[in-house]
């Protein structure tokens, strides 16, 4: 999809998922801190949001950012899926601290969202920003060494080849020990990643 396509999922999804969720626009502000007329006006695609918008309203409602991104759902089909994605062609999204690249976006209603991670915070994040969402999540360590931070466990130390399984509801955070590190996330969830009920 180019970023016209991406732009309107994320519009059409962001009211679909605070209607199911039963947010007012209010609700969703002040738990995500964007402000109300933006939310709107990112609904009714008269904005454009930004990336780090993107993550703040997918942090305050609980879902991967990647879902918010998806392409509409298409009509059930009786055939195996499958879907390849070429380097080249992984759709890249930044934010202060993280670069993700979103494999299989073309997929739509997964139960896994695979994303390749360049860590490149050296500190630790604020913890409003703070990954947490539905599901679990799987990290690999592919190159350099990171820090896996969690609100309920002390913080471990990952080098390359080590991974960790953990429950995604828990707030996390990546930071890089030593230069850029990469990391594979896998983010899972038990109802495939399309609009939760609560």
């Amino acid at each position: 999809m180019d970023e016209a396509a991406y732009i309107t999922a994320f519009c059409e999804k962001l009211k679909s998922i605070r209607r199911d969720k039963d947010l007012t626009l209010e609700d969703l502000a002040r738990a995500s801190g964007v402000s109300i007329s933006t939310i709107s006006k990112i609904e009714n695609q008269q904005q454009k949001p930004g990336f780090e918008t993107v993550l703040k309203i997918a942090r305050a409602l609980h879902v991967n950012f990647v879902h918010m991104l998806d392409p509409p759902e298409p009509a059930p089909v009786k055939t195996a899926r499958r879907v390849v994605t070429r380097a080249a062609d992984a759709p890249v999204y930044n934010s202060a601290h993280y670069g993700y690249a979103a494999h299989a976006t073309e997929l739509a209603n997964k139960t896994m969202v695979p994303l390749l991670m360049h860590i490149r915070n050296r500190e630790l994040p604020p913890l409003a920003d703070w990954s947490v969402h539905d599901g679990e999540e799987y990290a690999y360590v592919i190159e350099g060494e990171v820090a896996l931070h969690m609100e309920h466990y002390a913080p471990v130390q990952l080098h390359k080849g080590d991974s960790c399984y953990f429950d995604s509801t828990m707030r996390h955070a990546y930071v890089a020990v030593d230069g850029e590190a990469v990391v594979l996330s896998i983010c899972l969830s038990i109802v495939p990643f399309k609009s939760e009920v609560p």
